[in-house]
């Protein structure tokens, strides 16, 4: 990789020197952050002597800034590129350097210029990630790299990411916390009707659905049967929440004879639903003419009026 003399420090007391020392895994110039920043280069060097890294929101827009100090007594110009990896893919950077984060203007670097020694850059313009939702065990990394301007980042023949940086200055790597985005809360429960099902002498490939009439988009809908034993899979809509006002949601499932349960369906809105709206449980099998289309046998329909 090309070298140039601006430092990307891998912790706040990071002076250049290489090799260098300690935890290289949580550099203060690799920034995530949560919101944009009004002026981010007087924000980002009025607080240079601080890690103000920020935890992340999965599946939302974040925003990551850089910044660095050059360290020669002359004209430096350079350009950041930002990537994101799994931590477990760290020594594979043929993975993770297709990872690679575009600035909110669309680019894939970000250009800076530091005039002479000491003068701190800062990335007016933020990289955007949307962090995945991450599984159990999973943690990911921001690598943050500076490289002379008009040329790229090369990581050919890097086995040993840790070592690579502890030997490089031109390059941060931050771990980063994600918090999982927690759903909305849910609205009150307006209703919850209950009925005997009874599937009678003949297994079947069983249709179970919730009819909308005129339900508002945004209210959720659900149902389960309290009996699990039989069916497959269980009679069960977790909360789902209306797009179609007059839509169907449901499941299909292979239930046995002589089944017997009582099935439950609810609605949950935050306001009051029109005076002519409705919601009708039906369960059906579709039996085959042989010739044309098959015919839909209901055994169970309930219906609620709000």
């Amino acid at each position: 990789m090309s070298t140039i003399q601006i430092l990307i420090r891998s912790s706040v007391t990071d002076t250049g020197e290489l090799p260098r020392s300690g935890d290289v895994s949580n550099s203060p110039d690799v920034i995530p952050y949560q919101t944009l920043v009004d002026d981010p280069i007087s924000f980002f060097i009025g607080n240079y002597d601080q890690n103000v890294n920020q935890e992340l929101y999965a599946t939302k827009d974040n925003f990551i800034y850089a910044r660095g100090k050059n360290m020669a007594n002359a004209l430096q110009q350079g350009d950041i590129y930002m990537y994101y990896s799994l931590d477990s893919k760290l020594n594979d950077p043929a993975n993770w350097t297709r990872n690679k984060l575009q600035t909110k203007d669309g680019k894939y670097f970000a250009s800076v210029s530091a005039q002479s020694e000491g003068n701190i850059v800062v990335t007016e313009m933020p990289f955007v990630w949307v962090p995945p939702d991450p599984q159990l065990g999973e943690t990911y990394s921001l690598i943050g790299v500076i490289v002379p301007k008009g040329t790229k980042p090369s990581f050919t023949g890097v086995t040993d990411f840790e070592k690579y940086v502890d030997e490089h200055n031109n390059i941060g790597w931050t771990k980063v916390a994600i918090k999982k985005t927690e759903p909305p809360p849910l609205p009150d429960r307006r209703w919850k009707t209950t009925f005997a099902y009874a599937q009678g002498a003949t297994a079947k490939q069983m249709n179970f659905a919730l009819r909308c009439n005129n339900i508002p988009s945004g209210s959720y809908i659900a149902f389960a049967a309290d009996n699990a034993a039989g069916p497959n899979p269980p009679i069960v809509l977790d909360k789902t929440q209306v797009s179609d006002p007059n839509g169907v949601y449901g499941m299909a499932s292979q239930v046995p004879a002589d089944y017997k349960a009582n099935i439950s369906f609810e609605f949950l809105i935050k306001s009051t639903p029109p005076v002519d709206s409705s919601i009708t449980f039906i369960a059906y099998y579709l039996e085959s003419s042989g010739t044309g289309p098959s015919k839909q046998v209901v055994v169970a329909s309930v219906k609620t009026a709000n």
